[in-house]
């Protein structure tokens, strides 16, 4: 029987030392994880026995920002975070290993270190790989996250040894992504050659030049405002270009609402909106909600799985509502967000949020989903299109598509050991894809709400039988070789409500922001004098609406 052992450095030294003192010699485990525990000396004792080196210590590290890098040579270890350098201050629970002694041939190999000091690394003990961590944390995926995004800068020495041990060891039987899909948000812009700093026809040569693609999430209240020129550009080019629906109005929490009939309204307006738009323009767009200012109830998800939404995307990972909060460690780890009502939040990330981010979530198996606005252009892009070629060096295969493929392809697979394959769906459709010369039987699971209102589930536009168990749909179906099949769960209508009525002065105000957001982004933005005065007497509005 293969295992392996997860425990203290302590247990894990016991554990060899059992092992090779019994008789008969039991089935050695395939490999060992240790972790520094609450006695962190005996700890220690149990590490200098294993390595053979009483110079060996354990160091609390400083207080300050540190560099930490991660082996460029452990490539299936370390995934697609090999190679990476950053730089971060270590928490009060991690320590580094210090003592080695230079010129002396290492009894082991530093998979993550803490400038010379390693914090994670791996050994062989008489025929068993080893790995230690010199941090005392272990991750609670269980834990709830705060509002914002999620860090892994918050826990870095804990959580990244944890998961590429797991990925590592656990390969042959672990969900897999079925491909690490990736695509650039620009919010805001409207569908015009030029925006803001934007030229889009120079974007386009970029994602040529560099093989990316971007989406606009397209705001519908402007629905009317596309000009012919930029609906033949976009239209002409939505291989690279895709557009998914950001808000309604875009208005400051309008999709934070605690009510069902205002979210259910606002959500059936926008997507009214963008098929004005698409009979007016002949463009596309995908069914996906990027929210506005990332603010979102946790009500909201539902109210879009009932109106017709594929998915959403967002940089924040919990609701507004506080009290309603759901959001754990172990859900933005997951593929997409499925705690409120089994709809899908991808999240996506600001270049801000550094580079180790995107490697991990890669490492998880999310997409890579980089968020911008037109700002990001005011040096020519230089800094956005630096951190693609570094994605886009990261140790993996990364696909570039329209947002939309993305999401549709963004699921789990496993073989199950019964000559077919298990598949976890994310979004409320699906393309699966068989590379292989032999046809495929998958096993289609969907994580539903309690209250789900399913109608039916197609394959290729043709109806499925399915069931639900323990709260998720599940359905089978068969993929020949070389070919792809795409599902898609229909729930039913919601039934007609009660319209919520817009005020004439509702209406002005939300045309006047649109109007001077353009203005500020097309002008104010360009010049420091004019930006600066702006921000004055916002300032001054925002002082006299609180006196």
């Amino acid at each position: 029987m293969n295992y392996v052992v997860f425990g203290s450095i302590r247990t894990v030294a016991a554990t060899l030392e059992h092992c090779h003192g019994a008789e008969p010699l039991p089935a050695l485990p395939e490999a060992l994880y240790g972790y520094v525990d609450d006695q962190p000396s005996l700890c220690l004792s149990a590490l200098q026995a294993m390595l053979g080196d009483v110079n060996l210590s354990l160091q609390e590290a400083p207080s300050c920002n540190l560099p930490v890098s991660v082996s460029g040579e452990l490539f299936n270890l370390a995934g697609p975070m090999a190679g990476l350098n950053l730089s971060l201050r270590l928490r009060s629970e991690d320590a580094v290993l210090t003592g080695a002694q230079a010129g002396r041939e290492l009894s082991f190999e530093a998979v993550i270190s803490v400038g010379n000091a390693p914090v994670f690394l791996r050994f062989q003990h008489n025929g068993s790989p080893v790995f230690l961590c010199t941090s005392s944390h272990m991750p609670d995926i269980e834990q709830p996250v705060g509002q914002g995004h999620y860090d892994v800068k918050n826990h870095f020495c804990s959580a990244v040894p944890l998961v590429m041990f797991i990925r590592s060891m656990f390969h042959e039987v672990a969900w897999k992504p079925q491909e690490l899909g990736a695509c650039l948000i620009i919010d805001d812009p409207l569908l015009r050659p030029r925006y803001g700093f934007c030229d889009f026809a120079k974007l386009l040569n970029h994602m040529r030049q560099h093989g990316f693609t971007t989406n606009i999430a397209f705001i519908p209240w402007n629905w009317r405002r596309t000009s012919p020129a930029g609906g033949a550009f976009f239209r002409t080019e939505s291989g690279l270009f895709s557009v998914s629906i950001h808000g309604c109005d875009h208005t400051a929490g309008e999709f934070g609402a605690s009510s069902f009939e205002v979210l259910h309204a606002t959500a059936r307006l926008a997507q009214s909106r963008m098929r004005n738009h698409k009979a007016r323009t002949g463009i596309q767009h995908d069914p996906i909600m990027v929210f506005p200012q990332g603010v979102f109830s946790s009500l909201c998800p539902q109210v879009l799985m009932r109106t017709g939404f594929l998915a959403a995307v967002n940089t924040e990972v919990a609701p507004v509502d506080t009290p309603n909060t759901r959001t754990r460690i172990r859900d933005v780890w997951d593929v997409a967000i499925m705690t409120y009502g089994g709809f899908p939040i991808f999240t996506r990330r600001y270049a801000s949020h550094g580079l180790e981010n995107f490697a991990f979530d890669l490492l998880l198996g999310k997409p890579c989903l980089i968020v911008a606005h037109h700002g990001v252009f005011k040096d020519g892009g230089a800094e956005l299109i630096e951190l693609i070629e570094k994605i886009n060096s990261l140790n993996c295969s990364l696909r570039w598509r329209p947002l939309g493929e993305v999401v549709q392809r963004a699921c789990r697979r496993r073989a199950n050991g019964a000559g077919a394959e298990e598949v976890e769906m994310y979004g409320n459709e699906l393309l699966i894809s068989n590379p292989t010369d032999q046809a495929i039987e998958v096993k289609i699971r969907k994580r539903t709400g309690k209250d789900d209102l399913v109608s039916e589930i197609h394959c290729n536009g043709k109806p499925l039988k399915w069931a639900v168990q323990l709260e998720q749909l599940v359905f089978s179906e068969h993929i020949p070789s070389r070919e792809e099949k795409h599902f898609r769960v229909v729930y039913r209508e919601q039934a007609p409500i009660e319209a919520v009525s817009r005020s004439l002065r509702f209406e002005l105000s939300v045309a006047l922001r649109r109007i001077l957001s353009e203005l500020r982004d097309d002008y104010l933005s360009k010049s420091s004098f004019l930006s600066a005065t702006a921000h004055r007497l916002k300032n001054l509005y925002k002082k006299a609406q609180n006196a």
